[in-house]
């Protein structure tokens, strides 16, 4: 009788049978093709051209229509399985286009995205597949970015906007740019301004019951520029500033420098899908 009640407590508990079952349905999931996922759960993504890898590490080659020409790249990721305990779903990212390099971390919750760290630079010709402009040949360096932004929980059938509309919650991190002469086309004629260097600090403000992020310009003398303010809906709203529109040789307007002269709304990435 010992010898039977020995061996009964050297026999796996139930819930080890549980833990080993958990833990080989997730290596099975982590194995999954990337491809064959994304062609279950998002079939008719446009962007996406090609998959390869599994859900734990993986490729993918994206194409995105511009209003001048398509910019393509390719996105990889390797999963950061600790940020479960979390809620999240994480991984650390890296996404190349010709001479643009970007990398950082990317977390997708129940009701919100999340970038981390997000450090490199975005190259001269990525640009110019954005605004059909004439661009100085020089990169934008990206310094450790982070967003958070939550989903649109507004109620379809109230017309007021709720308090949690939804947007970003979270900003941090700068943009650096040397500059240069910029051309852009306005009504058939092409104007010049010579951008001086710049650094455009991220933060979130809000406006109307609306987390917006907003990008402060300023100059090397942390002089006022301009305001970017990005909204919920994509929508951008640009202020520039007198100080800025100085270094433009055909403008003769004439007000303090901090005082904005160009105020504009207009979709972001409005070129996307353009033919």
């Amino acid at each position: 009788m010992a010898q039977v009640s020995e061996f009964s407590h050297k026999r796996p508990r139930k819930l080890w049978w549980l833990v080993g079952f958990v833990l080989f349905a997730l290596f099975a999931v982590l194995q999954m093709p990337a491809a064959w996922l994304l062609e279950k759960y998002a079939p008719d993504t446009p962007y996406v051209q090609h998959v390869s890898g599994n859900v734990w590490q993986g490729a993918a080659i994206w194409q995105l229509p511009m209003s001048s020409t398509s910019l393509t790249g390719m996105a990889e990721w390797s999963w950061q399985p600790w940020q479960l305990l979390i809620g999240k779903l994480g991984a650390d990212v890296n996404i190349h286009s010709a001479q643009t390099r970007l990398n950082g971390q990317v977390k997708l919750g129940l009701n919100s995205w999340q970038v981390d760290n997000m450090s490199g630079k975005i190259a001269p010709e990525t640009l110019a597949s954005m605004v059909n402009w004439q661009l100085p040949n020089t990169p934008i360096q990206v310094n450790n970015v982070s967003l958070t932004r939550q989903s649109d929980k507004n109620d379809a059938s109230n017309s007021e906007p709720a308090k949690d509309a939804g947007g970003f919650s979270a900003a941090d991190g700068q943009l650096t740019w040397v500059g240069g002469e910029v051309g852009y086309p306005s009504g058939g004629k092409v104007f010049y301004i010579t951008m001086p260097a710049l650094r455009a600090e991220l933060s979130t403000e809000q406006k109307n019951n609306r987390d917006l992020l907003h990008i402060n310009l300023l100059n090397n003398q942390d002089k006022r520029l301009g305001d970017l303010y990005l909204d919920s809906d994509n929508m951008l709203d640009v202020s520039l500033t007198q100080r800025l529109l100085e270094n433009m040789p055909e403008y003769e307007g004439q007000a303090p420098q901090d005082t904005p002269v160009v105020s504009v709304r207009q979709p972001l990435l409005a070129g996307l899908g353009a033919n």
